[in-house]
């Protein structure tokens, strides 16, 4: 019966993306759960884009109660937090303002809660009506993933409480503040859930050069969540590299330096780089847009390796486990 129903609030950090936040917000309306089951708090980031006209827009003639509330602060996690402290529900979802919950969404996610489940995981696939774009911004995430991504997840909230939330050393930065969550959750007794139903599409969206150049830098956090947790090792590519593309790129750096004695044969040590990147054309089946695309993963994978090699240096030793490369 619907009253024997967990009451679910949906969370949605927002910051300078009216249109999509509109998106988000109609997929959430068009939920088959029951409508005096969940409600929805939109936390804007403020930006003068007119989402708080928006918003009003959307909850005038809402089925389900939306929340606004405006408030000043640097990225998402204290959004979120702010959020889940003027929810009521006993679930908390998260899904970000760049992504459309497809229906069922919330069935599918309460259902993967069982006694003991601190969260259930959805699936998010980019989104099927999005140009795909040479630079782009998306998230696949089709299976279970050892970063617990926020931007489709649902906490029970006597987990969230148990752990205070977002707080803690990753409160306030920007990437790594959800992995740290989910780690804290399950330091804490509790388990996990994936609810492959429970899906999401993530825009498409194009970037500029630098911009998606520059978006890796945020890996720089990965060192300091791994010194933390120990564990996210088993995701890494033989323990240490991030994943097959930077070992690769790591070996063609050992190559550069060892020039000054190999000559430029040492430059032969970047192919298994490029061999790499061609062989994991993802979506990209035109032999020119890969060739392509491999040359570009060059620079933001120096940029990727500066990011990491910084991080280890900040947060890591070989005593305590904090490298990345």
């Amino acid at each position: 019966m619907p009253d024997q129903m967990p009451f679910v609030s949906v969370i949605v950090p927002t910051h300078n993306r009216r249109a999509s936040l509109v998106a988000c917000l109609q997929g959430l309306l068009a939920q088959d759960f029951p409508a005096d089951r969940f409600e929805i708090h939109v936390v804007h980031n403020w930006s003068d884009d007119g989402t708080d006209a928006a918003v009003a827009e959307v909850a005038h003639d809402a089925r389900v109660p939306i929340h606004y509330a405006r408030r000043i602060g640097r990225g998402p996690a204290p959004s979120r937090q702010f959020g889940a402290q003027a929810a009521k529900g006993t679930i908390l979802a998260f899904v970000d303002d760049d992504c459309v919950p497809l229906p069922g969404w919330i069935a599918a996610g309460v259902a993967g809660f069982g006694t003991a489940t601190g969260f259930v995981q959805g699936a998010t696939y980019p989104n099927p009506a999005h140009r795909r774009r040479l630079f782009e911004k998306t998230v696949h995430i089709p299976a279970p993933s050892p970063w617990f991504e926020t931007c489709n997840i649902f906490y029970s909230r006597a987990a969230f409480e148990a752990v205070d939330g977002f707080a803690g050393p990753f409160g306030d930065l920007f990437y790594g503040e959800d992995t740290d969550l989910g780690r804290r959750v399950l330091a804490a007794g509790y388990g996990a859930g994936f609810a492959p139903a429970a899906v999401v599409h993530h825009d498409i969206t194009a970037q500029p050069l630098r911009r998606w150049l520059m978006e890796c830098w945020h890996l720089r956090n990965i060192p300091m969540l791994v010194r933390r947790w120990p564990g996210l090792r088993d995701a890494l590519f033989l323990g240490v590299f991030l994943n097959r593309q930077s070992a690769a790129f790591d070996l063609g750096v050992l190559g550069l330096l060892s020039t000054p004695v190999t000559g430029a044969w040492g430059l032969v040590a970047f192919v298994p780089f490029f061999f790499v990147r061609m062989l994991e054309p993802g979506r990209y089946r035109n032999p020119v847009v890969v060739a392509l695309r491999a040359a570009f993963g060059l620079p933001r994978s120096i940029v990727t390796f500066a990011a990491l090699v910084l991080g280890s240096l900040r947060h890591g030793s070989f005593r305590n486990g904090g490298i990345v490369l």
